[in-house]
């Protein structure tokens, strides 16, 4: 296979992070990736193998791609097995989420963590935590669940919007919170028309307490 038949996948993962991984021959010989385009795929990443959805197929091109072929490999399908091991996954990471709460509930005791997901390969976890006190030192309590369960750690703070488009719930209008449901981008700045002005700033604010995101709309 030469460079003008790789051919490069875009991958979403949990995370929303987005990472360009080489799609193997086989895959492309057997036609999965075609089928599966609206399916989850098992990739190899730098910290071992886990899932994602793949948007986007295109060949290798330096100019988009960068001068090195991809090192991250699309692997296959996502089948039983794996669909196997990410339900015994969920129960691991709740009981690794109730470890790590109790190494920092003392230290942080506003702390909430929404979000535990172990990778496919149980090789890295990712928490999402949620506090008012601001920037917080939970380091410490990130290598004991280290050393306690084998893992690396991934700790990432969320502010109350993220909380609420992972979480869900219903906006005050009575649908699903946008975020949620199909707003993955916060308007930068949200300045509500004078008219909202004048209304009563609860009912400017959503279920997050923030100025509600349908408010970027009002003009159009």
């Amino acid at each position: 296979m030469t460079d003008n038949d790789i051919l490069v996948a875009k991958v979403l993962m949990p995370e929303r992070g987005v990472f360009a991984v080489r799609v193997d021959e086989p895959l492309v010989i057997s036609g999965e990736v075609k089928s599966g385009m609206a399916g989850r795929f098992v990739v190899a990443l730098d910290y071992g193998e886990d899932v994602g959805r793949v948007f986007c197929i295109e060949p290798y091109d330096p100019d988009i791609h960068g001068d090195r072929i991809p090192g991250f490999r699309l692997l296959r399908t996502l089948d039983a097995r794996d669909e196997k091991t990410l339900s015994e996954n969920e129960t691991l990471a709740a009981a690794m989420r109730n470890a790590f709460h109790s190494f920092v509930k003392d230290a942080v005791r506003d702390i909430r963590i929404p979000v535990a997901r172990l990778s496919l390969g149980r090789k890295k976890l990712f928490l999402r935590y949620v506090t008012e006190q601001g920037r917080v030192d939970l380091s410490a309590a990130q290598e004991a669940l280290k050393r306690q369960f084998g893992v690396d750690v991934s700790l990432w703070a969320m502010g109350p919007r993220d909380e609420v488009s992972e979480l869900g719930g219903l906006g005050p209008c009575g649908r699903v919170c946008c975020c949620n449901s199909w707003q993955r981008r916060y308007p930068s700045k949200l300045a509500p028309d004078r008219r909202s002005c004048n209304s009563l700033p609860s009912l400017m604010n959503g279920t997050c307490g923030r100025f509600k995101c349908c408010l970027a709309f009002e003009r159009d």
